[in-house]
C-alpha cells in the first residue's frame, strides 16, 4: 500500500496545481474536440512534420509510419461516426495511405532490411511495414476512397504467404527481430482485406494464427500475448495487441483487453485516473520506444491504446479515467487545432484513433477487380 501511494503521489501533487474546469473541458469526447485534434494532426501531415521522436532519431521513421496509420485510422473512425463528413475524411484517408506508400516513409525499413518492402515477391518479413499499408488500404477501402487496389491485394496477399510459411506463426519486423504487436497489425491489415473483398479469401491463414498464438504465444503468468518470443507481455504490446485485434477476433481481443486491465492497469485519486503499466507490478524497468517515457511506471502509449477498448466497450468510466490522466501528463493546447502540448505527433494521433473508436462497417462496394496498375495512376 505505501509503495501504491508513494507511486502516485506526484499525481495528486499535479493535479492540485491544475485547473479542474480546464481538465473537464478538455477530457471532451465531442465531435468538435475531435475534429479539431485531427486538424492539428492533418496539418503537421501537410507541413511534413512528421518525426516522432527527433530528427535522426533511429526510431523516427518507425514513429513516422504509426503516425499517418493512426491519423488513417482516427479520420476513418469519424467519417464512419459523422456521414456528413465522410467525403472530407475519404481525401484525407486517400492521401494518406498514399503518403504511407511514398519512397520517404518506407525509407527506415528499406535501410533496415537492405530491401524495398514493395518488392512483394521476395520473402523477407517487414511485418510492421505492410501490415500498416495494407490497414490503411482497408480503411480508404470503407470508405470507398481511391486506392491502389491492386497494390492492396498484392501486400496482403505477401504478408497472408509469408505468415503461411512460417513456422514459428510470426513474421520478422526487421531481420532477426520478431515481434507480437506487428504481426498482430498485419493480421489485421488481413482481416480488413477479406471485408472490403467481402470473400473470406484468406480465412484459412487467420485461423491459423489465432490458433498457434493460443497454443503458443501466451504468457504463461497473465495468458497475454507475448511481446516477443522470449519475452513475457508487456503493457504496450499487449494494449496495441488488444486494438488491433478487434479487426479480427473481437472474443479475442475482449479477453486480452480483460487481461491487460488486470496485469497492468492501475488507479489513482480513488478511481480518478487511470493508467496502463509497462510492466506488471513490483517490476521497475526504464521505458523504451515502445513504452515511451514512463510516468511512475505507466506507459503512455499503452494508455492511449487501451482508451479505444474502453470507448468501443462504452466504459464511459474508464474513458474519462484516462483522458484526465493523459490531460494531466500532455496538457491540451489550441482551439480551432488541438493538441497535447507534450506529446509527439504519434502521441496525439494513437490518442485521436482511440478515442474515436468505433467498429467498420463493410464497404458499399467491395473490391472484386484482379488488374493491376501504377500506384499514380490509381490513386488520383
Amino acid at each position: 500500500m505505501r509503495r501504491r501511494v508513494k507511486r502516485w503521489a506526484a499525481a495528486v501533487v499535479v493535479l492540485l496545481g491544475v485547473d479542474a474546469l480546464r481538465i473537464a473541458a478538455c477530457v471532451s469526447t465531442s465531435r468538435d474536440d475531435a475534429e479539431a485534434r485531427l486538424a492539428a494532426v492533418a496539418r503537421r501531415i501537410e507541413e511534413k512534420s512528421l518525426p516522432g521522436l527527433a530528427p535522426g532519431h533511429p526510431f523516427d521513421g518507425e514513429w513516422q509510419l504509426v503516425a499517418l496509420s493512426m491519423a488513417v485510422v482516427a479520420a476513418t473512425n469519424l467519417a464512419v461516426r459523422f456521414p456528413d463528413s465522410k467525403a472530407e475524411r475519404a481525401a484525407q484517408v486517400s492521401a494518406w495511405t498514399k503518403r504511407l506508400a511514398d519512397a520517404d516513409v518506407r525509407a527506415y525499413d528499406v535501410k533496415e532490411w537492405g530491401s524495398d518492402p514493395l518488392e512483394l515477391s521476395r520473402a523477407d518479413g517487414h511485418a510492421g511495414y505492410l501490415g500498416h499499408l495494407a490497414l490503411a488500404l482497408g480503411a480508404a477501402c470503407v470508405l470507398g476512397a481511391p486506392r491502389d487496389e491492386a497494390l492492396h491485394r498484392d501486400v496482403v496477399d505477401a504478408l497472408a504467404r509469408r505468415l503461411e510459411a512460417a513456422p514459428t506463426g510470426l513474421i520478422e519486423t526487421y531481420p532477426g527481430e520478431t515481434y507480437m504487436p506487428d504481426n498482430v497489425v498485419a493480421l489485421a491489415g488481413i482481416a480488413q482485406f477479406d471485408r472490403c473483398v467481402g470473400e473470406p479469401r484468406h480465412a484459412a491463414t487467420i485461423s491459423r494464427w489465432l490458433s498457434v498464438a493460443k497454443a503458443r504465444w501466451l504468457d504463461p503468468d497473465n495468458g497475454l500475448l507475448v511481446f516477443a518470443p522470449g519475452q513475457p507481455a508487456r503493457g504496450s504490446g499487449a494494449a496495441w495487441n488488444a486494438f488491433y485485434l478487434r479487426f479480427v477476433d473481437e472474443a479475442f481481443a475482449a479477453d486480452q483487453v480483460a487481461r491487460t486491465w488486470v496485469t497492468f492497469g492501475d488507479e489513482a485519486l480513488v478511481g480518478a485516473l487511470a493508467g496502463i503499466r509497462e510492466r506488471p507490478r513490483g517490476v521497475d524497468l526504464p521505458g523504451d520506444v515502445d513504452s515511451g517515457p514512463l510516468v511512475l511506471g505507466v506507459s503512455p502509449s499503452a494508455t492511449g491504446f487501451m482508451l479505444a477498448a474502453a470507448r468501443l466497450d462504452d466504459d464511459e468510466r474508464r474513458v474519462r479515467q484516462v483522458l484526465t490522466t493523459a490531460e494531466l501528463v500532455g496538457f491540451s493546447v489550441g482551439l480551432s487545432e488541438r493538441s497535447y502540448a507534450l506529446s509527439p505527433l504519434v502521441g496525439d494521433a494513437i490518442v485521436l484513433a482511440a478515442k474515436t473508436a468505433t467498429r467498420w462497417p463493410a464497404p458499399a462496394t467491395r473490391t472484386t477487380s484482379r488488374g493491376s496498375c501504377q500506384s499514380a495512376v490509381c490513386w488520383e
